[in-house]
């Protein structure tokens, strides 16, 4: 799990951590590190990233890696299950002057291989993690800001090396936006998913307004949208809950429901797979795979495993009456993730 600032302003004398927990619900370590929002953690087999204010760090069963940065803000990660490893990118803003284009700053990182940086102008939206590369949606900076109805995009296929090169680009209404800053990729690594609506839809609780489902071509950025009927169900989605798994979108919404859409057609209803059995105001939840870990911390924290097709209970209940102390531990930190490393 990852504990950090639950907002803006960071107090100062904040700091996250980053715990492990055997089936017990025993501690069996921390990471810690200066404060940055959004704090985060992803996994894959036998591993796992998360990062710092000065670091990005990856863990692995035979070490450990730590990546420097200087960031006080994450923007989203995504991991790379195949492979192992991750990609973090951050606001990094305008670091070196009013005058420079705004940008964010990305890390990439292998369990094998070093990690390297490297950096987009604008604002990254969304990205994935298709095996050996990843690709991010980068949304013009001064289009966003300056209250025009459209903003440039663009697709950059995300090197470490040189200048990432762009592979398409096209107007979307400003407050057209994604409901993940995780996109998933298809099996191949030809096209990456992700779901957008306007504003007014992703604020919805209603669930009558259509969404949009946008695959991506990797190669050339070409889009193809199809409408998502919601069926009565919000738009709003727990965070790293995107998954793609047998021609279908899976994800979490924020009261705990388990929700699907095909990928394919001319016109997709979203189903109602399960519900998360505990779920409120203080539940996080997240998707590795094909498992769903959550934590419900509203009484007595309790962390459960549960597969995404079917819903079946696949470890937990394990309390962790520890948790609300060391929450109190971390100034003004509260929970922002929670992960479990596949086997």
């Amino acid at each position: 799990m990852t504990i950090g600032p639950a907002g803006l302003p960071v107090p100062r004398n904040a700091r996250i951590a980053v715990v492990a927990f055997d089936n017990r619900g025993n501690e069996l370590g921390r990471i810690s590190g200066g404060a940055i929002t959004s704090a985060t953690t992803v996994s894959w087999r036998h591993g796992l990233t998360t990062a710092t204010a000065e670091s990005v760090v990856t863990l692995t069963e035979t070490g450990s890696s730590r990546f420097p940065i200087d960031e006080n803000m994450i923007e989203g990660a995504a991991p790379n299950p195949r492979s192992g490893g991750a990609l973090f990118w951050f606001n990094t803003a305008r670091p070196d002057g009013p005058t420079v284009p705004y940008r964010n700053n990305y890390v990439m990182t292998r369990a094998d291989t070093a990690a390297k940086e490297g950096a987009v102008p604008g604002m990254m939206v969304t990205a994935g993690h298709c095996d050996t590369s990843a690709y991010g949606v980068v949304a013009d900076f001064d289009d966003i800001v300056s209250g025009r109805p459209n903003a440039r995009h663009r697709l950059y296929e995300l090197t470490t090396s040189g200048e990432p090169p762009a592979r398409g680009e096209w107007d979307y209404p400003t407050e057209f936006r994604p409901i993940s800053r995780t996109s998933v990729c298809s099996a191949d690594g030809s096209a990456i998913y992700n779901i957008y609506g306007s504003a007014a839809a992703l604020r919805d609780e209603t669930g009558k307004f259509e969404l949009t489902l946008v695959r991506l071509d990797t190669s050339t950025g070409a889009r193809t949208e199809t409408p998502i009927d919601m069926a009565g169900h919000p738009a709003a989605t727990a965070p790293n809950t995107l998954t793609f798994v047998e021609d279908r979108l899976f994800w979490l919404s924020e009261d705990g429901t388990v929700l699907s859409t095909p990928v394919a057609g001319p016109l997709n209803r979203v189903r109602e797979e399960w519900h998360l059995p505990q779920s409120g105001k203080h539940l996080q939840a997240a998707v590795s795979g094909t498992t769903v870990a959550s934590i419900d911390y509203e009484n007595t924290p309790v962390y459960t495993e549960h597969d995404l097709l079917t819903g079946r209970q696949l470890r937990g209940p394990i309390n962790l009456p520890w948790l609300k102390a060391a929450l109190k531990n971390y100034d003004g930190s509260t929970l922002t993730n929670v992960t479990s490393v596949p086997e």
